[in-house]
């Protein structure tokens, strides 16, 4: 199973990602993927798409992929949009049926409903994180110093550094 997440839609739909910034809001929202494990189990891959992180926006092939941890991470350049990455994703899929896509966006949902691919709301996503069984599986699978590594990486990436 593959989850793909519409970045700003979740954080936008919960106030647990509530930060001063926008960078802290996405570090969060990785950081409830990592140790919450939504997503349900290690076989799963999660990847979150956000929109425009490039500032030129013909750097590279309509999107820039980023990978932390177990985790991708797609920014749109600013010409295709993030839902506009998220169908793609979808429809260049060979087995889409096995796709499920976390949003409340209504117009995202009705582009991907004819290929098979599943979508969940974000509360039910959010839910099924403090699943006590998803909670212990994420300890599990990350130590300490995985999170400080990851913690490092999400530095660099959001800050540029």
């Amino acid at each position: 199973m593959r989850y793909i997440i519409d970045g700003y839609n979740v954080i936008n739909s919960s106030d647990m990602f509530l930060s001063s910034a926008l960078e802290g809001r996405r570090n969060k929202l990785l950081e409830f993927i990592q140790f919450h494990r939504p997503h349900g189990s290690l076989k799963n891959s999660v990847a979150i798409v956000f929109d425009c992180k490039s500032k030129n926006p013909h750097e590279s092939n309509g999107y820039n992929k980023y990978r932390i941890s177990d985790i991708e991470i797609i920014f749109s350049d600013g010409i295709v949009s993030a839902d506009d990455i998220i169908v793609e994703i979808v429809d260049e899929s060979q087995n889409p049926y096995e796709i499920t896509i976390v949003t409340n966006d209504r117009g995202i949902r009705r582009r991907i409903s004819p290929s098979g691919a599943k979508y969940e709301t974000v509360e039910v996503f959010l839910l099924k994180g403090f699943k006590q069984k998803n909670i212990k599986r994420a300890w599990e699978y990350c130590d300490k110093s995985e999170s400080k590594q990851t913690n490092e990486e999400l530095v660099k990436l959001w800050l540029k550094k």
